[in-house]
């Protein structure tokens, strides 16, 4: 879980308000880029995905209690159900499974590998980026070369969306190992500008992609 979903939920949770970068909560209710995607009301917790089926809203959602919702082929599921992410009042949503519900029982693609740090950092320009990203791109097709010359070298790689302040437009970006930073700066070197190069660490190292 990322530490701004961690924070800005346990603020919603214990009606505290807070504003952390695209989130923020009064405490009852909760937004992401100015969509509400949960709130608290007299019989409990209901959520929706404000009409966006993006990574970020996921991952905002499954950060709340009794919420885990993953994708499968394109579709949302919500508790191990087929979800279309419209206003749910959790505690009834679980109930029709009338069973108690295994996050394990629907599998999600592209789940995350431990291998894989996903820790991101605020930039300047108002948006998060992983620290062991090599590329970015406002583009999602823009993600498939880079991935097919990473592992045309055996570098195993997956896609990561960022956060943003304001208004929703996502960057897109490709992660790999630690140990494969260098080894991936040096092969998307030949195909790629260097974007910026901080002198702090090589990890922070990332290309720019279609903008």
């Amino acid at each position: 879980m990322r530490k701004i979903t961690r924070e800005i939920v346990d603020a919603f949770q214990n009606s505290r308000s807070l504003t952390i970068g695209n989130s923020r909560t009064n405490g009852e209710s909760l937004w992401l880029f100015g969509n509400k995607i949960a709130e608290i009301r007299r019989d409990g917790l209901w959520i929706c995905n404000g009409g966006w089926d993006s990574a970020t809203t996921k991952e905002r959602l499954n950060g709340l209690s009794g919420v885990h919702i993953v994708q499968r082929g394109g579709t949302w599921y919500l508790n191990g159900l087929e979800w279309d992410g419209r206003w749910t009042h959790v505690d009834t949503w679980n109930s029709m499974r009338g069973i108690a519900y295994e996050p394990e029982s629907v599998p999600e693609e592209n789940v995350q590998e431990p291998e894989f740090d996903v820790t991101s950092v605020w930039t300047n320009q108002g948006y998060s980026r992983p620290v062991y990203a090599v590329y970015r791109t406002l583009l999602e097709d823009g993600l498939r070369a880079v991935e097919y010359l990473l592992n045309g070298e055996g570098i195993p790689s997956r896609r990561m969306e960022s956060d943003t302040e304001g208004v929703y437009q996502p960057n897109y970006f490709i992660v790999v190992r630690p140990q494969d930073v260098q080894a991936s700066a040096s092969i998307l070197s030949d195909y790629y500008p260097i974007e910026e190069t901080p002198s702090c660490c090589l990890a922070n190292c990332f290309f720019s992609g279609d903008y």
